[in-house]
C-alpha cells in the first residue's frame, strides 16, 4: 500500500469517526424523536462508531512489526471491522420493518431471510480464523485477501438486496422521506462495497456507511418532525371541533328552554317566539355549523335572533344597546352568542329587579379590534377570574372558557374579563386587525 493511498485512507476514516461521532451525539441531545427511533440511531451510530475505529486502529498499527502483539491486534480489529459492518445491515432491515409499521418485525421473512445472510456471513467470518482463506494477516503484521474474499462479501450485498426489496413490497407503509433514506443507505454501502472489492487498499465503506447514516438520520428526523406538526394540527383541529360541538347543541337547548318558558305563559308569544327561531335557523343553519371564522355581521345576526326571544320571553326588563365603530373584522362562530347569554341569565336576571341593560360594543385600539359585551349586573370579584363560567353548578353551561380558548386557537387573539361587585361585568375580546381571522 503506498504512501498517498495511507494518506487518503486515514483522512476517509478520520472523517468517518467524526461525522459517526457528531450523529452519535446528535441522536443523544435530540427529544423529538420518537423513542424507539432515537434507540436505533443511537445503536446505529455507536456501532458506526466502533466499525470505524477498528479500521482507524489498523490504519495506525499496520506498519508494527517488532512483536507478536501487532499481528494479533490486526486479526482482532479486522475481525471487528468485518464483524460490525455485517451488523449494520441487519440493524437496517429491523429499523426498516419498524417504520413500515410492523411491530412483530422479528418474525417477519425479510428479517428472517437478512438474518440467515448474517449467520452464513458470520460463520464465514469465524471459519476464516482456522483457515485464513478470506483473508490473512502474517507474522510480519501483513494483510493478504484469500481465495475466498469475495465469498464473504456476498452475505452483505444479499442483505442489502434483500432491505431494497423491502422497501419496493413496504412502499406503500414508508412515507417518502423514509423510502428515500432506506434506498440511499442500502445503495451507498452496496456500491462502495463493489469498489472497495475490485480496489484494494481504499476504504469506502466506512465512509459511504457513515454519510449514509447521515443521510438517513436527516429523513427521518424531518419525516418525524412533520408527521408531529402534523398531529399536532389535527389534534388542535379536533380540539376545537369539540369546543364548538359543545356550544352548538348548547344555543339551540338554550333557545327552545326560552321558547318553552313562552309557551307556558302567552301563546301568542310562543307561536312568534318559534317563527323567530324558524327564520333564524334557516338563514344561519350553514354558520352555525362552520369552524371557519364567520363575518362579525354573521355573528350578530345569530346574537340578534337570540336576544329577540329574550325580549320576547323578558319584554321591557332587558334593555339592548349597540355602539358599532366597525363591524369588518372576523372571528369564530359563536364566540358572541355566549357573552350576551352569560350577560342576560348571570348579569341582568341575577339583579334583584330582573332589568338591566346589555351593551355591545366595538372599536379600534391602533391596531387591534376590541370587542366588548358588558352588562349592568351584580359583578363578581376579579379574585375568582377562574370562576368565568358563571355556571353555578349547572352542568350543562358551556363557559367563557370555550370561547376564551377558541378565540386563542383559532384567531390567536385575547377574552378579558372585567369584573367588580356591584358594578357590573364587562367581557372583552381583542383581535389583531391582520391577525389569523
Amino acid at each position: 500500500m503506498t504512501g498517498e493511498i495511507r494518506t487518503i485512507n486515514l483522512i476517509l476514516v478520520v472523517a468517518g469517526l467524526v461525522i459517526a461521532t457528531i450523529g452519535l451525539v446528535q441522536v443523544f441531545i435530540s427529544s423529538n424523536i420518537e423513542k424507539k427511533t432515537r434507540y436505533f440511531f443511537f445503536l446505529l451510530f455507536a456501532v458506526l462508531d466502533l466499525y470505524v475505529l477498528c479500521i482507524l486502529t489498523r490504519g495506525l498499527t499496520y506498519s508494527r512489526q517488532d512483536s507478536a502483539f501487532w499481528p494479533l491486534l490486526s486479526e482482532i480489529v479486522l475481525f471487528g471491522q468485518a464483524f460490525f459492518a455485517s451488523v449494520l445491515t441487519v440493524i437496517i432491515t429491523a429499523f426498516l420493518l419498524y417504520q413500515s409499521g410492523e411491530k412483530k418485525w422479528f418474525v417477519s421473512p425479510f428479517f428472517r431471510v437478512s438474518l440467515a445472510f448474517w449467520l452464513v456471513y458470520v460463520v464465514l467470518l469465524v471459519s476464516n480464523f482456522f483457515t485464513g482463506a478470506i483473508y490473512n494477516v502474517d507474522q510480519y503484521n501483513i494483510y493478504t485477501r484469500g481465495p475466498l474474499f469475495p465469498v464473504l462479501v456476498a452475505p452483505t450485498i444479499l442483505i442489502m438486496a434483500v432491505n431494497l426489496l423491502a422497501v419496493f413490497v413496504k412502499r406503500r407503509s414508508l412515507t417518502k422521506k423514509q423510502r428515500y433514506a432506506f434506498i440511499i443507505y442500502s445503495v451507498f454501502p452496496m456500491i462502495a462495497m463493489v469498489i472497495q472489492s475490485r480496489v484494494f487498499g481504499i476504504h469506502l465503506i466506512a465512509l459511504s456507511s457513515v454519510i449514509a447514516a447521515v443521510f438517513m438520520l436527516t429523513f427521518i428526523f424531518s419525516d418525524q418532525t412533520e408527521r408531529y406538526y402534523i398531529k399536532e394540527a389535527e389534534n388542535s383541529r379536533l380540539k376545537l371541533d369539540i369546543l364548538l360541538a359543545q356550544i352548538q347543541p348548547h344555543f339551540l337547548y338554550n333557545s327552545l328552554i326560552t321558547i318553552r318558558h313562552i309557551c307556558g305563559n302567552d301563546a301568542a308569544k310562543a307561536q312568534e317566539a318559534i317563527d323567530i327561531f324558524v327564520a333564524y335557523l334557516r338563514h344561519n343553519m350553514d354558520s352555525l355549523t362552520t369552524d371557519r371564522p364567520v363575518d362579525f355581521l354573521t355573528e350578530l345576526d345569530h346574537v340578534k335572533g337570540y336576544l329577540a326571544l329574550q325580549k320576547l320571553r323578558f319584554g321591557d326588563d332587558l334593555s339592548v344597546e349597540y355602539f358599532l365603530a366597525t363591524t369588518d373584522f372576523k372571528l369564530p362562530t359563536l364566540t358572541l352568542q355566549p357573552l350576551v347569554e352569560n350577560a342576560v341569565t348571570y348579569g341582568i336576571r341575577k339583579k334583584n329587579s330582573g332589568k338591566g341593560t346589555v351593551i355591545i360594543r366595538t372599536r379600534f385600539l391602533g391596531d387591534v379590534v376590541e370587542l366588548s359585551v358588558e352588562d349592568d349586573g351584580p359583578g363578581f370579584s376579579n379574585d375568582n377570574n377562574e370562576a368565568i363560567s358563571l355556571a353555578e353548578g349547572n352542568k350543562s353551561h358551556v363557559g367563557l372558557a370555550n370561547v376564551r380558548e377558541r378565540i386563542e386557537s383559532i384567531c390567536g387573539g385575547k377574552l378579558i374579563i372585567d369584573s367588580e361587585p356591584g358594578k357590573g361585568t364587562k367581557v372583552v375580546i381583542r383581535l389583531e386587525r391582520r391577525g389569523k381571522c
